[in-house]
């Protein structure tokens, strides 16, 4: 841009000075004539002396040609311009592929010649033969001036800023050319004594800013990082420092301080957790109790409400009179009977085992054979319930467990499925190999499936999905619970889960059985 700047400026100096030599009665010839003067010699025209000022300073070539088709300049050898600019004006090649149009209007062109061969060198021992086609001024001084030739650059570029076109009187034709590369050869030697002085500066601030980061500042940093932990009760960090002066002794004393606090609120922390488990503790022992004597309460005031009521019945006169109505009282009082003392001595089992005061005596115990036992024991409520007990179970699998809890377990997830089967009257068991140590005992009732939350749920004392349902069959919401505990006591996992097994749905109970 400033290039282009320079070119327009000279056409504009170039126009005006042509100008007012055109009004004043000059032609282009005229004006290259030297003036001559016999106390200093030969003198170069003002305008030829402007034309080799342009080139010398701004490195501006200008060649011009009169109506006569007859060109000036400061070159004898100037026919590569001639015939370049010949070829703007008079062969239309401004629209040259090689050109990149900066700025045209009606008087002139401005272009990028990106392949520009350069002036022809000039030929020094030519003589000074006046005004023609190939002119030279050579300015002050002899034809013999070495001096002042030498200051006429040699320009030999990739690229040149040309202008081109007529002056205002439409008959001068000019050419102007100036080379980009100078611009391009500064820019790239400026970019890099920038950028080599640029990194120096750089390296010498951060080795600078190093070393007085580490003398200064950052013991400085260190203690304002351990006091923003310490303010927020991370003591982690310690002062290494090892100087005597108020910064070592103030490092020092924020060591021991840490230590001092960090004990302390340890020492609390320990406390504050302890009191809280303790709190927790008994909140929790007071809500068990509270919920087990609602739930003892709960399951044995039906029971004994039967009982005295059909008592009662039998003791008044008149409302039992007949033996089929009194054996049915009786049979109802005990049903309620015995419902009770099973849950009694679910009570007593399950606080047993919770307490840890329910000892193991683990024997190694056929699985089939237990499971078959269990099953026989269930054959008549099953037989008068019409249920499908299928059992999958091979007989060489042994278990290691305590015999009689294994049974409680089985038992409880019979007596389930037994109470939960639907209209399908559909049970299997059925076992899975969890690993080479654990066996898994599943036993499968069709039925309602649970969601998630109830399957947690199920293992809580006294919890039943279905209440109404549940007083029906007499069960006491310990089942599981007890099966829990056992699980727990055996060191095992139980569980739950819903499953489809032969296109029905349901519920499936497990249990893992050590068989190592």
């Amino acid at each position: 841009m400033k290039k282009k700047g320079i070119i327009k400026q000279s056409y504009y100096a170039l126009e005006k000075g042509i100008t007012e030599a055109y009004d004043m009665g000059y032609d282009l010839s005229d004006l290259f004539k030297k003036k001559r003067n016999n106390s200093e010699g030969s003198d170069e025209s003002n305008l030829s002396r402007f034309l080799r000022e342009l080139q010398e300073i701004y490195g501006v070539s200008t060649i011009l040609m009169d109506s006569n088709n007859k060109t000036y300049s400061l070159f004898q050898n100037n026919s590569m311009f001639d015939r370049r600019m010949k070829d703007y004006i008079y062969k239309d090649m401004a629209n040259n592929k090689n050109l990149k149009i900066l700025e045209k209007n009606n008087l002139y062109t401005i272009a990028i010649n990106d392949k520009n061969s350069g002036i022809p060198k000039i030929d020094s021992g030519t003589s000074d033969k006046g005004p023609s086609e190939y002119y030279e001024s050579e300015g002050p001084g002899t034809s013999n001036d070495s001096k002042r030739r030498s200051t006429i650059p040699l320009i030999k570029r990739d690229a040149d800023i040309e202008c081109f076109g007529f002056l205002s009187d439409n008959e001068t034709a000019f050419f102007l050319t100036i080379p980009v590369g100078s611009i391009k050869e500064s820019i790239d030697l400026f970019n890099k004594v920038l950028i080599f002085v640029s990194l120096v500066i750089i390296l010498i601030g951060s080795v600078a800013i190093y070393i007085i980061s580490n003398n200064l500042t950052k013991p400085l940093l260190q203690l304002s990082e351990i006091s923003k932990k310490m303010s927020r009760l991370e003591f982690e960090n310690k002062y290494d420092g090892n100087s005597e002066d108020e910064i070592g002794i103030l490092g020092n004393s924020m060591n021991e301080l840490s230590l001092k606090l960090e004990k302390a609120i340890k020492e609390l922390k320990n406390a504050n957790i302890q009191l809280k488990a303790d709190l927790e503790k008994k909140e929790q022992l007071d809500l068990m109790r509270q919920e087990f004597v609602a739930n003892v309460s709960h399951e044995l005031k039906t029971p004994i409400a039967l009982i005295q009521g059909y008592t009662e019945g039998l003791e008044t006169d008149g409302i039992v009179d007949s033996k089929e109505k009194r054996d049915y009282y009786l049979s109802v009082i005990k049903d309620e009977t015995e419902k009770m003392n099973t849950m009694v001595h679910q009570l007593l089992d399950l606080s047993a085992l919770e307490r840890g005061l329910s000892e193991l005596d683990i024997s190694r115990i056929n699985l089939n054979e237990i499971v078959s036992g269990v099953g026989q024991s269930f054959g008549l409520k099953i037989k008068d319930q019409n249920i499908k007990l299928d059992t999958d179970i091979p007989n060489d699998i042994y278990v290691w467990a305590d015999g009689y809890k294994a049974e409680e377990v089985i038992k409880n997830y019979l007596s389930n499925a037994i109470n939960h089967v639907d209209d399908n009257k559909i049970i299997k068991f059925y076992t899975t190999k969890i690993n080479e140590n654990y066996v898994r005992l599943n036993v499968f009732n069709s039925g309602i499936q649970l969601p998630d939350a109830e399957m947690i749920k199920v293992w809580e004392k006294f919890y039943k999905v279905d209440k109404a349902r549940t007083r029906s069959y007499g069960g006491t919401g310990l089942g599981l619970s007890i099966v829990k505990a056992v699980a727990e006591q055996h060191k095992t996992t139980c569980g739950c889960e819903n499953k489809e097994i032969d296109g029905h749905g349901g519920m499936v109970f497990y249990f893992d059985f050590p068989i190592r």
